[in-house]
Formats: structure tokens, sequence, C-alpha cells
């Protein structure tokens, strides 16, 4: 046994003596047993904002302050609680919404924004909004987010305007966005819209696709707008409306919301909310290219 253990032992049957005969306890410990119960007592007490009592108290001066230094009994570690815990920061959430533009993964893209609606034809009117404005405005910043990511961007319309001559009709205005796609051989056509119902109730968005691969393209855009925004999801759905069944290349219509709701009319005409939007809709872009 080592000079250290043997003081150490004389010592603690000393206090032991001392504290445990006077309050006539009878039972019998071994010198170990004795210094396992006390460093247990101490090393919990280190835990403990409270307190032990007297004999906490003891324990603690005995130990930590004569003992412990003189002996080395704990070695070098520090128990000091009063150390600030460390900052240690948290991984980012998956499917955050975050805004990075994923700069040049568009890169070499051909991309057409269509607007819907425009000049002397404002599409839905309710609410004191206009579809064609909503549009519009969302069309332009989808617009500058692929052009940061690298896309070469055309628009059908970049104000309020139709596309096609004065005085033509609807057929010869929906050919003229078509057209501008095939003219530009695009890779994928992207037509903006916002929706309307007699039933005010109804709200929500929805991304509607010709067929094929453009299912593929919808269903991403759809994802991406529903995450971004939190509007309600009301699907994909394949439609043969004119500007998808006439474009060659993967084509879809995003109908952002029903304008026919008083509160996502109101949504949509918020500069904030027309921003997520279109960071929507670039996502699902971004995530079509990126998975083919």
């Amino acid at each position: 046994m080592t000079g250290k253990k043997i003081i150490t032992h004389i010592l603690l049957l000393l206090m032991v003596f001392a504290l445990v005969i006077p309050v006539g306890t009878t039972n019998a410990a071994s010198a170990d047993d004795v210094l396992g119960s006390l460093m247990s007592s101490t090393t919990a007490s280190e835990r403990s904002s409270g307190g032990g009592g007297v004999l906490g108290k003891l324990f603690n001066l005995v130990f930590d302050k004569i003992l412990g230094p003189v002996l080395n009994i704990f070695g070098n570690k520090d128990t000091s609680t009063n150390a600030p815990a460390p900052s240690i920061p948290l991984p980012p959430v998956s499917g955050s919404k975050d805004t990075v533009q994923h700069n040049g993964s568009l890169k070499g893209k051909v991309i057409v924004v269509d607007p819907g609606h425009g000049g002397t034809n404002p599409g839905a009117v309710a609410n004191n909004t206009r579809e064609a404005d909503n549009n519009l405005a969302v069309g332009l910043k989808l617009r500058d987010k692929l052009v940061q990511a690298g896309a070469k961007v055309v628009m059908t319309r970049d104000s309020d305007r139709t596309v096609a001559a004065k005085g033509s009709s609807l057929g010869q205005e929906l050919q003229a966005r078509v057209d501008i796609a095939e003219r530009n051989d695009a890779d994928i056509f992207v037509s903006i819209h916002t929706n309307s119902n007699p039933n005010s109730n109804i709200t929500g968005a929805m991304t509607f696709y010709r067929s094929g691969e453009s299912s593929q393209l919808a269903s991403k855009v759809q994802s991406a707008l529903i995450n971004q925004t939190g509007a309600v999801n009301k699907g994909t759905e394949a439609a043969t409306f004119y500007v998808l069944r006439n474009t060659s290349m993967p084509s879809i219509l995003v109908e952002m919301g029903f304008i026919s709701n008083a509160n996502e009319a109101a949504r949509l005409s918020d500069n904030s909310y027309r921003n997520n939007v279109a960071q929507g809709i670039y996502n699902g872009i971004v995530e079509y290219f990126i998975n083919r």
C-alpha cells in the first residue's frame, strides 16, 4: 500500500469514528467502502446546486480543500460547474426555404417564361386585383432568378401588353406565345397564371402539364412551390390548354392561387409572397434539370 493511500485511509477512519460513533451507528464499513461512498457523495454534490447539508459541506471541505489538493485524489480533471457550455451550431434543416440562386446550374438552358394575359386581356379580376398583374410580377421575379443561375430567359411579355399584334384573335395571341418558344428552341416553357372559381372558399396552387416529360417538370415545380409558399396543394394534372398542346418542349402552366378568394388574392398582391412563388417555381426548375 502506498504512502498516500495509508495517509488517506487513516484520515478517513478518524473522520468516520468522529462522525459515526457519536450518533449511535453500529454499521461497520471498510476504509475502501467509506472512500468510495465519500467520493460518490462528492461527485453528486458537484451536479447539485443545493449543497448537501452539514455533512455534505464537511465532505466537500475535506476532499476539495484538503485531501484533493494535497494527495491529488481526483487527478487534474476540471470539475468546475461555472464554465460555459460550448456553443455547437445546429445543422441546416432539411427542406428549409433557402434562397440560394444555384449560380451556373442552368447555364446553357433556354427557358421561356410566359406571364399569362396582359394588355386588353386582364384575365380574371376579383378582390380589386387583376390576374395579368400578378402573372407579370411573378414572371419578372422568376426571370431574374433564372438569369442569375445562368439560364437564357425569353419572356413572352415583360410589360402590360398583348403578345400578338393589336386586334388579333385569342387564338393568334396564344399562338404568338407558342411561336416564341419554338423560335428560340426552348428547353422548357413555363406559363404563369392565377386561378379563379365561383366558390370563393377555394384556395391553393396547382400545375398543369402537357404529357410525357412535362409531368416530371410539373411535379418538381408543384412540390417546390408548395414547400416555399405553404399554399394548399392542389396537385398536378394533365391538360390540353393551347400553349401546352402546341409546344414541342416540356411545358407547364402554373396556377399560383385563386384570385377569387379574398385572402389568397391579398397574398398574391404582396411583393414578398410573389417572391416566394417565384422562388418556388425556380427551385422546381433547378431540381428538374439537376435530376434529368
